[in-house]
């Protein structure tokens, strides 16, 4: 049952889920562009505007008021400070992959919320909706490198923090209507990560073949261009929480 009434903040983000459609693109290997590449067919979904937000976590954890102060069955807890407090319009960080999708962890809590199914882009997906239905892009923007569209560190420590997602400045918005595919935090996606993995077909997911799940973009304090490519994929922990990490949701098409 829809409960979106009761949580403007995530009622919001659904209510701007943007419209991926299918397609086709060239995967490459991690930081490798080349031709030809392998082609990848990815079905219509849904995809958050932006990274979701800590205004939406605090209420995910408010939700369960009363209970103490983990989620009662998870043992999640109000993600640790990451040295700039809790700003409602920052990207939420210090969440792991098991924060996100465990048993009544934030997926299966909003779901609930929405009545639908949200959960994590799975790494095709990603990389599809990051290319804006362009088929040979570096960056989100272009094949040329712009300091000036991405929340990033230019050079060591200019920039120790994330940035409010509805920023006007240092961001850019692309053809599907989507902001931070690169810059301000990386992001988990559904897939485990395998760094000899190559996809084949429609709608390929890495099953198990390591421990690690798989994270996506460059990230705040980043300062390497190589970081923001659109195919630069990396692998982390599932348990691993880190004050430049966090996550953006999908839904099936309508």
């Amino acid at each position: 049952m829809n409960q979106l009434s009761k949580y403007p903040h995530l009622k919001w983000y659904v209510s701007n889920l943007k419209s991926i459609p299918g397609g086709t693109y060239r995967w490459q290997p991690n930081q490798i562009f080349q031709e030809p590449g392998i082609r990848i067919t990815v079905s219509p979904f849904r995809m958050g505007a932006t990274p979701v937000t800590w205004a939406m976590w605090k209420e995910y954890r408010q939700s369960f008021a009363g209970s103490g102060s983990a989620v009662p069955g998870t043992g999640i807890k109000l993600p640790e400070d990451p040295g700039w407090g809790y700003p409602n319009d920052h990207p939420v960080v210090n969440v792991s992959w098991d924060d996100v999708m465990r048993p009544g962890g934030y997926c299966e809590w909003a779901s609930g919320v929405a009545g639908f199914k949200l959960t994590l882009p799975t790494d095709a997906q990603w990389e599809y909706a990051a290319r804006g239905g362009k088929d040979k892009l570096e960056y989100p923007w272009g094949n040329d490198w712009d300091s000036s569209l991405v929340w990033c560190a230019r050079k060591w420590r200019e920039i120790d923090r994330t940035a409010p997602v509805d920023r006007v400045f240092r961001i850019y918005r692309n053809a599907y209507g989507l902001t931070d595919m690169v810059g301000n935090v990386w992001q988990w996606c559904a897939d485990y990560y395998n760094e000899d993995f190559r996809p084949a077909g429609k709608d390929p997911v890495c099953r198990k073949q390591s421990k690690q799940r798989c994270v996506r973009s460059g990230w705040w304090s980043s300062f390497d261009r190589e970081d923001f490519r659109c195919n630069f994929r990396g692998g982390s922990d599932p348990r691993q929480r880190n004050n430049n990490g966090g996550f953006r949701l999908c839904a099936a098409p309508r």
